[in-house]
């Protein structure tokens, strides 16, 4: 399955560099659900993401970019599950970035975090999450998340 719109060897070295976490969490009644975050500039939905951090594994940068957009935490994967890329709005111009992502498996959310108030979050089933998003690589991560987490976590 492709997860990458633009192929990576085709990506100009100025490519902005992010991470980010795809967060899923079970609820009550046991179905897998996808926790999407807007974004502050357009609100589109989207996943928590940000820059790598100097001090800390990309797949730790995921989970405090969660921690800080949604005050989401749990276990996240050490390995990424794929990449995408997307046009990110900068002043006056766009850069095309590229975000690692890792599967994160919430296990809470904080009642205060960084930007509580500044974006929504929501908890959607893998295919409205997939319609919610409008980046097709990012799409197929989650499709991908779908198939991981039903087979192996059934």
């Amino acid at each position: 399955m492709k997860t990458e719109a633009i192929p990576t060897d085709e990506l100009d070295p100025s490519t902005i560099k992010q991470v980010g976490a795809l967060p899923v969490e079970r609820d009550a009644d046991g179905h897998w659900r996808v926790i999407l975050i807007t974004t502050r500039d357009s609100g589109r939905w989207s996943i928590p993401k940000g820059n790598v951090m100097k001090d800390l594994s990309p797949a730790e940068a995921a989970a405090q970019e969660a921690f800080e957009e949604g005050g989401l935490s749990g276990e996240i994967d050490e390995k990424p599950m794929g990449s995408y890329v997307f046009w990110k709005r900068r002043s006056g111009h766009w850069e095309l970035a590229r975000v690692e992502v890792f599967l994160m498996d919430v296990r809470k959310q904080a009642s205060e975090y960084k930007e509580k108030g500044l974006r929504k979050i929501e908890r959607f089933s893998f295919d409205d999450a997939e319609d919610a998003i409008l980046e097709p690589g990012l799409k197929s991560l989650i499709a991908a998340a779908k198939e991981k987490l039903l087979k192996s976590k059934a």
